[in-house]
């Protein structure tokens, strides 16, 4: 899911901006494991931090596949928004996509050809969905997620293919980047300070700019802050 409410490369790895897809070399497997954690997503206006909500995401796996399921509750509204999504567990080629919220429902089922529906609650209005593409990606909603299994090491970048459906903004193969990984500690409450990559990303969906938190030894996720539309938001796992 985007995190801003509103997450390899071939078999061959290089420090160059070559175009990361779906593959069995595009990630590093040994992180790859059902987990469940909750994060607290915040506001920052100056020195000030409000709570948002609570964003709670489970990654669930099989023989062959895995899932990955975000709920986001935010406070004062009644309802959550959910997204889920299923992908190929050895290669992360997505297969679908449904997202669920007060605004609009989504469903995206992949191929060469994009299939599915988007409905705009507010309008009343549903869209019926067969967009044909000619390259291979990454469902969106999988990216954050993926960010963490890669490769990472000082200096790291990469550019990641993407598909992510908004009338709003932008529909069909997208990008998102790895500008750059460098070294960090994060002062976790019950596990002591953690040796951390600090990643920082850019992607397409809304020209946002993020820095991920990951435990060097387990790809823990401890915080993400973001920044879009002049706006400020960190989200931080619970312990």
């Amino acid at each position: 899911m985007k995190y801003v409410l509103l997450a390899f490369f071939s078999s061959f790895f290089s420090v160059s901006y070559a175009q990361l897809k779906p593959s069995k070399g595009a990630f590093e497997k040994k992180w790859v494991k059902s987990e469940a954690y909750e994060m607290v997503w915040y506001a920052l206006r100056d020195t000030a931090r409000i709570e948002m909500g609570r964003v709670s995401n489970q990654i669930l796996e099989n023989k062959s596949q895995l899932v990955v399921i975000s709920t986001v509750a935010i406070k004062g509204m009644n309802g959550t928004w959910v997204d889920s999504s299923i992908c190929e567990k050895a290669t992360l080629h997505p297969i679908r996509h449904a997202s669920y919220n007060g605004q609009r429902d989504m469903v995206l089922n992949f191929g060469p050809v994009v299939s599915g529906f988007y409905t705009d609650k507010r309008q009343k209005k549903t869209t019926v969905i067969n967009d044909t593409t000619r390259t291979s990606y990454f469902d969106s909603n999988m990216y954050p997620i993926l960010i963490r299994w890669l490769p990472l090491k000082e200096g790291f970048t990469q550019k990641i293919a993407i598909y992510d459906y908004n009338p709003l903004a932008k529909i069909g193969v997208i990008h998102a980047s790895v500008n750059g990984v460098t070294s960090g500690t994060y002062p976790s409450q019950k596990s002591g300070v953690r040796e951390v990559w600090i990643i920082d990303v850019t992607d397409e969906i809304s020209n946002s700019k993020s820095q991920y938190f990951v435990d060097k030894a387990n790809r823990k996720l401890w915080k993400q802050t973001m920044e879009t539309g002049g706006r400020t938001m960190m989200m931080v796992t619970v312990e």
